[in-house]
């Protein structure tokens, strides 16, 4: 459900009508859907009772969780966005990125607890690309538009065509996330 999920978050097939700055946005493969599915896996996993760490660590991932889940509620809407909100969504994206992270410690912690030596050593790999690609980077940059929204500035950030060359880059995370399921939930069986 999680890796589905966040599959369906990733690709974005949208229509939207607007009226005087003003309307709707519907994505036929809508993150509304997607994050349903992994809040409803993480919240599966949390049940899992692999020691302390892991409990608090599944907490804060459910709890990013159903954030994002109100921001991509939110994302259908089309409006001009009061700052303090445009403030809480940009954190929010923080917010869900840490959570990622966490959440590919607690499942090398929950291989690691039942025996799954493959599957640790993949999602180690995994929760490493997660930071290095996606945490650092896209943290800062959503530190940068949160302080930028908060101080009334603007911010821009215009890759160009480098930006294209980044993509098949920040595909990599992802796959290693299929990878690392895929293996673990092998490995399940195996055992």
């Amino acid at each position: 459900m999680i890796f589905w999920g966040g599959l369906i978050c990733v690709f974005d097939v949208t229509f939207s009508r607007k009226v005087n700055g003003e309307g709707w946005k519907f994505d036929f493969l809508n993150d509304l859907v997607g994050m349903l599915m992994i809040t409803w896996g993480v919240c599966q996993l949390a049940k899992i009772s692999v020691h302390e760490r892991y409990r608090i660590a599944m907490i804060f991932v459910i709890i990013s969780a159903f954030l994002s889940c109100f921001d991509a509620l939110h994302s259908h809407l089309i409006y001009d966005t009061p700052k303090p909100l445009s403030f809480m969504l940009s954190m929010i994206g923080v917010f869900a990125m840490a959570a990622t992270v966490v959440f590919c410690v607690a499942m090398r912690w929950l291989c690691q607890e039942t025996g799954l030596e493959r599957s640790e050593q993949s999602w180690k790999t995994t929760t490493w690309l997660f930071v290095w690609i996606y945490l650092i980077p896209l943290g800062l940059f959503y530190s940068a538009t949160a302080i930028s929204i908060a101080t009334g500035s603007s911010f821009h950030f215009n890759l160009g065509p480098l930006g294209l060359l980044l993509l098949p880059v920040f595909c990599l995370p992802l796959i290693f996330l299929f990878l690392s399921t895929s293996r673990m939930k092998a490995d399940a069986e195996e055992s």
